[in-house]
């Protein structure tokens, strides 16, 4: 029997500030996109779902300006 794989620890914590996405800070963004190019889910980011949506939408504004891949 195999042993269920430990959930990582998220990216942000409840005690953090919370973050400001900007969609031309692509370091930013890169923290909380895979290297396949897909968003981190809210479980393993540590986001509120307020700022799930704007780091949604960072993350779209900055593939459509080419800063960020839509796939690797």
């Amino acid at each position: 029997m195999q042993r269920k794989p430990r959930p990582e620890k998220p990216i942000m914590s409840k005690g953090d500030a919370p973050i400001v996405f900007d969609y031309k800070d692509s370091a930013t963004l890169s923290r909380f996109v895979t290297e396949q190019g897909r968003i981190l889910p809210r479980a393993r980011t540590g986001l509120d779902a307020k700022g799930q949506r704007a780091l949604r939408i960072a993350v779209k504004r900055a593939r459509l300006l080419a800063l960020l891949p839509f796939a690797a």
